[in-house]
């Protein structure tokens, strides 16, 4: 066997070969395509190389990257865009159009709903006050005085009232016996003792009112005698007792009023009337002789 060497490559192969097996081995690689030598008759057999599958998989997880970002960047504007479209009816259904109303025979559409002006209940009217119901309701008002006597038809005595919302309303539980205006302001009428209630629709306040005139009687300056505290006390010229070293009298019937003058053991007042709670309205001879009015107990005075 002879040997000869190749004008290309310049490698020494076999002269049983036609061509240079270096050269085709060099042109089946370069090809893609690798040659084995199988046999002693150099029969050449060629092996298909393997699909390279990595490009694919590459494309496609670019293109799931590529559909991730497009949702998280526009997935909320396409939804809404989606929603607000129309759904299809099913194929098969059919769409129920709804029942045309009944009128009934007044005209009126009867849809199958309540009319709320129709069967709107009527609010229930606030009920009417008056003696009965006020002198119900819870005590909670404060009054400046809640007995008084009132000595002559005529006679009129002014009662304040604090606290509730500020709304009153009076009322007398007998009006033969003593009226009472908008105002608190009572009158006498006839003999007789009664009560006045006022109220501002939730609490009340009552005060205790001493008529002693007759009716039909005139004015009297010598009026008739008042409730006593620890005795009989009448209006008219009293002498302060039980003062040691004197009695204060006040602004109001009560310790909570402004002591306006001390009136010595012995002194001499005059009693106006029952104020309540044995407290009376007195005159009395003040600074530089002036008349003054002020308030004192009743178990510091007695009739003279």
């Amino acid at each position: 066997m002879a040997m000869k060497r190749c004008p290309v490559c310049g490698e020494k192969y076999s002269d049983t070969y036609r061509d240079c097996p270096f050269c085709e081995e060099e042109e089946a690689l370069s090809q893609g395509d690798r040659i084995r030598r199988s046999g002693r008759g150099g029969r050449r057999v060629a092996r298909r190389q393997q699909p390279n599958l990595l490009s694919p998989i590459l494309i496609v997880l670019i293109l799931l990257m590529a559909c991730l970002l497009v949702y998280l960047l526009f997935g909320g504007k396409i939804a809404e865009k989606l929603g607000k479209g129309e759904t299809a009816t099913p194929p098969g259904t059919e769409e129920v159009q709804p029942k045309p109303p009944v009128v009934d025979g007044s005209g009126t559409p009867d849809d199958g709903t309540e009319d709320p002006d129709s069967t709107q209940e009527p609010q229930p009217e606030a009920p009417v006050m008056d003696y009965e119901k006020a002198s119900q309701l819870p005590a909670g008002l404060t009054l400046s005085t809640t007995d008084f006597s009132l000595f002559t038809v005529g006679e009129t005595h002014t009662i304040t009232v604090s606290g509730g919302n500020g709304t009153y309303q009076w009322f007398s539980q007998d009006e033969g016996v003593a009226s009472v205006d908008e105002n608190g302001k009572v009158t006498a009428i006839s003999k007789g003792d009664i009560n006045i209630v006022v109220t501002d629709g939730e609490k009340q306040g009552t005060c205790i009112v001493r008529v002693r005139a007759s009716a039909g009687t005139a004015p009297s300056t010598t009026p008739d005698p008042g409730p006593a505290s620890g005795g009989t006390l009448t209006a008219g010229p009293a002498t302060v007792v039980n003062g040691g070293n004197g009695v204060r009298v006040r602004s109001g019937p009560g310790t909570d009023y402004e002591v306006l003058a001390t009136v010595p053991n012995g002194g001499s007042v005059q009693i106006v009337e029952s104020a309540g709670n044995g407290w009376y309205k007195i005159t009395f001879s003040g600074m530089g002789g002036a008349a003054t009015t002020g308030y004192m107990k009743g178990d510091y005075l007695k009739n003279s």
